[in-house]
């Protein structure tokens, strides 16, 4: 089986871990770090291409482990083996990776690492616009990889709304939450609708009720065709009153409150704790919720505040901020 590597954004390693053993039957995985994985997968590697939350995936040449990697090691390692490049047409370029920050070597090894392509491939070198990179790759822990670049996701903020949430990352956090095809699912604060359309595309549900305090937002989302089902319903609403919405009848809360930096909201922690005791309202017994926020101590008092419990969380990155994603339980009535 071929050996690749893929890069996905920072917090969601066993997140990643979970799903992609669940999605490809074929697919096992070697090694496993913040942001990037390492496995073998015997099938057509554009089905890796269809996996949402990897942003750069490489066909693997060459992989160390060790103390103090370097450069020349990896060269040397590399040049002294015949590979074959699993894409053999147009031009390529050879780019040099130190813990995520792309670094210039010495240029005899630049040389010998064109030179090592050249030889085992049909490329022709063009170092300014390529069809094609050969990546070498030093992580800090203890990991490096010689890997032909296959597949790059272009999404960047620019093709998205103001405060958007980016689709992968909606992605892995419907994960995070494990939806269950029995599950009544509640999205209060819906955006644009990253969330509502994931669980839309990717998941089964009984249930998805999607609203937004934002009339103009809450149509938008109402008009996305991948929400016209049956078993869908956006609308306008106030997370703090969701009269639509019976006691006790929904099993999971995914969202994405506001965090209060663009927001009239001077008082967070405040506006959180209005906010799950809405969500207290609504939730069966045994309920649970994940929600991704910025404001991660305010969110932590206030969840502590009113009776929820944090069974699990993750940190990540969103548009450079550092955030949390929370699974919390809501706690036992009393009798």
């Amino acid at each position: 089986m071929a050996e690749f590597v893929s890069s996905f954004i920072t917090g969601f390693q066993s997140v990643v871990e979970a799903d992609l053993t669940l999605r490809l039957k074929n697919l096992k995985i070697l090694n496993l770090f913040d942001g990037l994985v390492h496995y073998r997968f015997d099938g057509d590697s554009r089905e890796l291409e269809k996996i949402i939350y990897f942003n750069n995936t490489f066909f693997v040449l060459k992989t160390m482990k060790g103390k103090n990697l370097n450069f020349p090691a990896i060269i040397n390692s590399v040049c002294s083996a015949k590979n074959y490049l699993l894409v053999n047409k147009g031009s390529f370029r050879v780019r040099f990776q130190n813990e995520n920050q792309f670094t210039k070597v010495d240029k005899n090894l630049t040389r010998r690492a064109e030179d090592y392509v050249l030889q085992n491939s049909k490329l022709k070198l063009d170092r300014l616009s390529p069809t094609n990179e050969v990546w070498f790759s030093i992580r800090r822990e203890g990991f490096a990889f010689c890997g032909e670049l296959i597949s790059k996701r272009e999404i960047t903020e620019k093709n998205l709304n103001k405060g958007e949430l980016r689709p992968e990352i909606a992605y892995l956090i419907c994960c995070f939450a494990q939806v269950k095809p029995e599950d009544t699912i509640l999205e209060p604060f819906c955006g644009y609708g990253s969330i509502p359309v994931q669980l839309a595309k990717k998941f089964r549900f009984e249930m998805l009720y999607v609203s937004d305090l934002d009339k103009e937002r809450a149509s938008f989302t109402a008009a996305r065709k991948q929400l016209s089902a049956p078993n869908i319903l956006c609308r306008a609403a106030n997370v703090l009153e969701l009269s639509h919405i019976q006691d006790n009848s929904v099993s999971l809360v995914i969202t994405d409150p506001p965090w209060g930096y663009y927001e009239d909201l001077p008082d967070i922690e405040g506006f959180y704790k209005q906010m799950f005791a809405s969500f207290d309202r609504v939730l069966k017994e045994g309920g649970r919720g994940v929600i991704l926020s910025a404001r991660k101590e305010e969110l932590e008092r206030a969840v502590a505040e009113t009776g929820f419990k944090i069974k699990k969380s993750l940190h990540t990155l969103v548009n450079g901020k550092k955030a949390g994603v929370y699974y919390i339980e809501r706690a036992e009535r009393a009798q």
